[in-house]
């Protein structure tokens, strides 16, 4: 029952708003704190990094979307009306809503509080990467993520009295609240981590080290898992490296926190190995969205300076009377939503002229760039380069650009239009008005960020009640605090152990015979195939039959039948069968991990497959 769960988490926040009201000295020690650590904890170097969470959020609700459209795609006809397809469908849209920055908050506040809660248990995909995205959602829900470069910005821009309704905050958030919404994330996901570590030092597999070349290894969960095999073993080094990366990864997991509290070098260990663990996790290993859901968080927090720093501005020089020039500097003002750029027009910058050695007719003939810190001057194409690694929603384009002037064909058609900008596109005698970034706009007052941190913190206190300590004898205490904390994404996590590293061992190949090919589940060695890109298929239903039968090497298709004919059936849906009945092969294998004692030596050898049974079974197939 979720109602008791909602209950605490209810009450608690209204006592941390009663306790803010009528404790003002809480709200001031908090900003105080705020304001001394921000240089050193989450140092901020843009006054418009409001619109880097408008960035992420949109990054965000495409990584929802897609995965609601792959889980959508992967489920019966019959199912797009029942409960599961609703919750699908529901969380799909909300992935558009935070794409589009319409009704962005009430999508989060679904997303955090329903969707992740309850829907993902009817779905049947319930994931440590959804816990994660609950704590970015906290994150862009505090600093008002939907307010910019949105539909709700227009909306609220017409209708001012829209704010509360779409529970915003008025005016920018202050540098104190964007500290809040870091600091409850960042503490958010350490707690998790600290679950983790109490887990792992009682897991053998984990304090021996062998979990690290196992889980690499992996034909469920690793992407190169066969190259990894080979590599380790032919080398005993690797084996080794591979263990001892993992005890540092203990170490990071207890450091995320107070390592960044502590800033300089601390803080630097804490993001890049973050950035190599998520590295790893993205391109080595398969855990659904884990991975590219960790690197929006860690944007979220850490990125400060690379494309945002407003220390580090492009002054452009351009012809105020060329239609085209006065065109493209339009198009730049509004793609610069970091305030990076400065604009001189000819006509009122003599003195700059001057100063860097440009006379006017040689500044009239191209576009010039000037660049703020060590005052370095760019024209004609190679401007266009460094405005677009200048300009973060540029940077795509970047690589095209160089390839371009590899080829020397950008320069040739720049100089091209360039020679006949005035005739071709005329004079214009009176400049088009530029879209500026507010640089004074009204910060706000709102207690929103305190309220959120301030239960974040008050929800650790029953959680970490509920973190086993083996070696002190404390086994943890089920409480539904702990689970009320679970809203907020903190939550017991217990992954690559010797279970999850024995799914390995067991798996099925399942062969349509009428239209002879493999059903893209599992291939011949146990990875997974293009099936998988539906979070339903893979948590839902393959991990539960890799999981269920480790330590078995009996046949499981008796008990595991109804699975497999649900499986065939999206696998006829999605083929575009004919209603009818159709007949497939069902194979199961079975291949055993390598011997800790072998990986305590730093051995790793290989371990034949071997097939357990085979069946011929048939569905009956209805549209």
């Amino acid at each position: 029952m979720m109602w008791p769960v909602y209950g605490v988490f209810a009450i608690s926040l209204i006592f941390c708003a009663a306790m803010l009201g009528l404790v003002p000295r809480i709200s001031s020690a908090m900003d105080t704190f705020a304001r001394g650590s921000e240089a050193r904890v989450f140092p901020n170097s843009s006054p418009y990094e409001y619109n880097k969470f408008a960035i992420l959020r949109i990054l965000f609700g495409i990584v929802i979307f897609v995965r609601g459209v792959h889980v959508c795609q992967l489920l019966l006809h019959s199912e797009l009306t029942m409960a599961v397809g609703l919750w699908s469908i529901a969380e799909t849209l909300a992935g558009a809503l935070l794409i589009l920055g319409f009704l962005t908050q009430w999508a989060l506040v679904f997303l955090i509080g329903a969707m992740w809660q309850y829907g993902d248990l009817v779905v049947g995909k319930a994931t440590l990467g959804n816990d994660v995205a609950a704590i970015l959602g906290l994150l862009l829900l505090m600093v008002n993520a939907g307010r910019f470069l949105s539909l709700d910005a227009l909306l609220i821009k017409r209708v001012p009295a829209l704010h509360s309704v779409l529970l915003y905050y008025r005016g920018l958030p202050s540098r104190e609240g964007i500290f809040y919404a870091k600091l409850a994330a960042l503490t958010c996901y350490w707690a998790v981590c600290i679950y983790s570590i109490a887990i792992h030092l009682n897991e053998p597999a984990w304090t021996d080290g062998s979990a690290g070349p196992l889980l690499l290894s992996n034909n469920f969960m690793s992407t190169w898992h066969a190259q990894f095999s080979t590599l380790f073993s032919t080398s005993p080094l690797a084996v080794a490296l591979a263990k001892g990366s993992l005890w540092m990864m203990m170490l990071w997991y207890a450091a995320v926190l107070p390592f960044v509290l502590l800033g300089g070098l601390f803080r630097q260990y804490v993001i890049v190995w973050g950035w190599l663990f998520f590295a790893l996790s993205m391109f080595a290993l398969q855990l659904g969205y884990l991975a590219e859901i960790e690197v929006l968080l860690w944007l979220g927090i850490f990125w400060s300076i690379v494309g945002i720093d407003h220390k580090k501005r492009l002054d452009v020089l351009y012809d105020d009377r060329c239609n085209l020039c006065d065109r493209t500097v339009q198009a730049v003002t509004l793609l610069d939503i970091f305030g990076r750029i400065r604009l001189r027009p000819l006509s009122q910058n003599k003195p700059l002229l001057d100063e860097i050695g440009l006379d006017v007719r040689q500044a009239l003939t191209d576009l010039y760039g000037v660049r703020e810190n060590d005052r370095k001057l760019y024209k004609g194409y190679d401007f266009y380069i460094q405005l677009s690694k200048t300009l973060v929603l540029l940077w795509p384009v970047v690589p095209f650009l160089l390839l371009g002037k590899a080829l020397a064909v950008g320069p040739a058609v720049y100089r091209f239009i360039a020679a006949r900008r005035t005739r071709l596109f005329g004079v214009c005698e009176l400049p088009r008005q530029k879209f500026q970034l507010a640089e004074n706009a009204a910060v706000t007052q709102s207690r929103v960020p305190h309220l959120l941190t301030l239960h974040v913190f008050l929800l650790l206190l029953p959680f970490f009640l509920s973190v086993p300590a083996p070696y002190v004898g404390w086994s943890g205490i089920r409480n539904v605090g702990a689970r009320a904390a679970h809203i907020y994404g903190i939550t017991p996590i217990n992954v690559f152990n010797k279970t999850d590293l024995r799914m390995a061992e067991n798996w099925f190949l399942l062969k349509s015979i009428d239209f002879n090919e493999t059903v893209p589940l599992f291939a011949e060695d146990g990875s997974r195939l293009s099936m998988h890109a539906s979070d339903r298929v893979y948590f839902g239903h393959t991990v539960l039959f890799r999981r269920k039968v480790i330590g078995s090497e009996s046949c499981q298709f008796e008990k595991w039948a109804r699975a497999v004919d649900y499986l065939s059936r999206i696998y006829l849906q999605e083929r575009g069968a004919e209603a009818g009945q159709y007949t497939f092969n069902y194979r199961q294998i079975y291949q055993p991990l390598v011997a800790d004692t072998e990986i305590a030596i730093n051995n790793f050898p290989l371990v034949a497959s071997k097939q357990l049974c085979e069946h011929t079974y048939t569905v009956n197939y209805q549209k």
